[in-house]
């Protein structure tokens, strides 16, 4: 049996070696302990997407909360993760379950905790589950002899008209668009909130379930999204858009067939927010994300916040500071007084209630958003399998050596599992390791296209001269 680690996302495991049924009942049993010592309420909701598994690993959560005396509530249908987290805000609970590997591959499920809010589980309380899995190991029995009965509940009713209250109702003017499901949840709920909001001409792409998600990894990243670019350009359609497994990611596709990167997404709506809504507020990003939303912020009179990845701390900062908008460059993002974590749906309604505002190309918002905090950086994602064992070494090498960048190096941050390069004029470089799989995740932000391939030619020589990354 593997071994139950939690990341910045929550638990995930490959199916078969480390997300196994033993380990699910395990997972439940090690919080059943720490409810009781904590003397945390007795009542858990929980949820599931469309994987493999997935249902079948929420029954035996579900059937051991409830054999443990912890009055268990299980989704009749499978939806997207914002609706566990609306789930557990709207019970006051301390604790709700998503059963999610959210934009991971087929072979991976997971298990996504949140706790009271709606908050995504901290580490602290993650370390806590880690260890008692740790003490219990494969003892699984009964806590205590308390047999409560498992209720149902319908994840969807609820959750959409908190989501549509959002919302300024019907679209003014019409919109035409289609939806790349990627055979996940996010159709749920997708496909009504397009009715709700009057757009009549829609296509939605891959709706039913496939656990395989037809061969792909099921992020909304742009070699995923051909089919859906073929269709905006061929239908000339407004919009396209897009969403991971669990639906709570969000991409883009213009009216030209360009990918819209999460960092413009994010730094257009918070541009329409505070410049053309006159609202007031702070942003949050997290370290990999765009200073663009800085500019934008510092213009407007406002600040904003750089927090480390994981989404928790987007929206625990959110609240320190009272800000407006929170998000990060993998696609989440959220808004004051909505829930406390990223959610597909509520992005693609913010989204639409700006173009239906500003009535223009979906091209010529997102350059106006880029015009007005006089920006004009290049933002590129790779992942890079690392060697294994490579994992554990890359910081420490990077602590005494660093690439033969052309740009000038103004400082080196090495934090934790993250490596970021600072150079002059605001540009810079961050290597941070996956907790979920073994592959380092790089972010550049360069002034010109052409400064951006240099230098990650220079990074990714550097990165196979040390022998960190497989051969390409």
């Amino acid at each position: 049996m593997g071994k139950i680690h939690f990341g910045t996302g929550g638990f995930r495991g490959l199916i078969g070696e480390d997300f196994t049924l033993e380990n699910i009942r395990l997972l439940a049993r090690s919080l059943v302990e720490i409810i009781y010592r904590k003397n945390l309420k007795k009542e858990v909701v929980i949820g599931y997407d469309r994987r493999l598994l997935s249902l079948e690993a929420s029954a035996e959560m579900a059937d051991v909360f409830s054999h443990n005396g912890i009055k268990t509530s299980l989704a009749n249908t499978d939806s997207p993760t914002p609706t566990i987290i609306f789930e557990t805000l709207k019970r006051e609970l301390d604790l709700g379950f998503m059963i999610t590997a959210s934009h991971n591959p087929a072979c991976y499920n997971g298990v996504k905790v949140f706790t009271k809010g709606g908050f995504d589980a901290d580490v602290c309380f993650t370390l806590a589950i880690e260890r008692e899995c740790e003490t219990l190991g494969r003892n699984t029995s009964l806590r205590r002899e308390v047999s409560l009965p498992i209720s149902s509940f319908d994840p969807l009713k609820d959750y959409f008209q908190f989501l549509c209250s959002f919302g300024k109702g019907r679209l003014t003017h019409p919109i035409r668009l289609a939806y790349e499901n990627i055979y996940g949840t996010g159709i749920k709920v997708l496909e009504p909130l397009f009715e709700h909001l009057g757009i009549n001409e829609f296509l939605c792409l891959h709706k039913e379930r496939d656990p395989s998600f037809g061969g792909k990894v099921p992020n909304p990243i742009p070699k995923n999204l051909e089919e859906l670019r073929t269709i905006v350009l061929k239908n000339k359609l407004d919009v396209g858009f897009a969403a991971d497994s669990d639906a709570d990611r969000l991409a883009v596709i213009d009216e030209k067939g360009n990918y819209v990167s999460a960092n413009e997404i994010l730094c257009s709506l918070y541009y329409y927010l505070v410049v053309i809504l006159k609202k007031e507020g702070d942003a949050v990003r997290n370290l990999a994300t765009s200073w663009c939303l800085d500019k934008i912020a510092h213009k407007a009179g406002f600040s904003c916040h750089e927090v480390d990845v994981g989404f928790k701390n987007i929206t625990r900062k959110m609240l320190e500071t009272n800000a407006l908008l929170g998000g990060e460059s993998s696609g989440g993002l959220t808004m004051r007084g909505y829930l406390k974590g990223k959610d597909t749906a509520f992005a693609v309604l913010l989204f639409l209630n700006m173009m239906d505002d500003l009535r223009k190309p979906v091209s010529h918002i997102i350059k106006e958003a880029k015009d007005y905090a006089s920006y004009r950086s290049f933002d590129s994602e790779d992942v890079c399998y690392l060697k294994k064992g490579k994992e554990k070494v890359i910081a420490e090498i990077l602590k005494n050596k660093s690439p033969h960048f052309a740009s000038c190096i103004v400082r080196k941050d090495v934090m934790d599992r993250n490596i970021r390069f600072l150079f002059r004029k605001d540009e810079w470089c961050l290597l941070r390791l996956s907790n979920t799989e073994p592959c380092c995740r790089i972010y550049f932000e360069m002034n010109s296209l052409e400064g951006l391939q240099k230098e990650r030619e220079e990074l990714f020589s550097f990165l196979r001269k040390e022998g960190l990354i497989e051969e390409e």
